[in-house]
């Protein structure tokens, strides 16, 4: 026998391994999350995955829809084949993509979601509409991934989009009390 200590601890294991304080996600959640999107978010399939994201979420929330000046009027049909439609989903698809290529990256992915909940404060978007996408996408991902779909898999992007809707909440919260604050005549008194 030799002397003792010269043993290297193991390395954590993907379910051993602790959540991000941050956005609550673990490794395995991170590699789910990862792996899924190679088939959600995959340079073929993005933009008509994306287009067919928003076409569910327009018919699941209507009022979502009338929130798009280009949109507001059209039928789910006249939004399949339309190409601002096409071209807003693939952005909003390659956001998602800038998620997932940053789920390992707790700040730049909060800083990610920071700069996305400013600009849809900004065109008058609740955050509960994030929570309602959250909603409607995790059906999605369940229908696109079909047999490798697991329950796992539903948990670990629940959390991302739980992150991102907290996110969007502080934004909110931040934004509606400096506009509280501008707003409030100043006196002397």
């Amino acid at each position: 026998m030799g002397c003792g200590g010269s043993q290297k601890p193991a390395p954590p294991k993907v379910d051993d391994d602790p959540p991000d304080p941050t956005t609550g996600l673990t490794l395995k959640d991170v590699i789910m999350i990862e792996n899924s999107w190679k088939i959600i978010g995959n340079r073929t399939t993005l933009k008509q995955n994306a287009v067919g994201f928003f076409l569910i979420l327009f018919e699941t929330y209507p009022h979502m829809q009338d929130r798009f000046v280009l949109f507001k009027d059209k039928t789910l049909d006249e939004l399949r084949t339309s190409p601002e439609m096409k071209a807003h989903a693939t952005s909003v698809f390659y956001a998602l993509t800038s998620y997932v290529d940053n789920v390992d990256d707790p700040e730049m992915l909060v800083g990610l979601v920071r700069k996305i909940s400013v600009s849809h404060f900004c065109k008058k978007i609740p955050a509960d509409d994030f929570d309602k996408l959250r909603i409607v996408f995790l059906n999605f991902v369940k229908y696109l991934l079909g047999d490798k779909y697991t329950p796992e898999i539903e948990q670990a992007w629940d959390k991302l989009l739980r992150a991102q809707t907290a996110v969007f909440k502080q934004i909110e919260e931040e934004m509606l009390s400096k506009q509280e604050t501008q707003e409030m005549p100043k006196t002397d008194i």
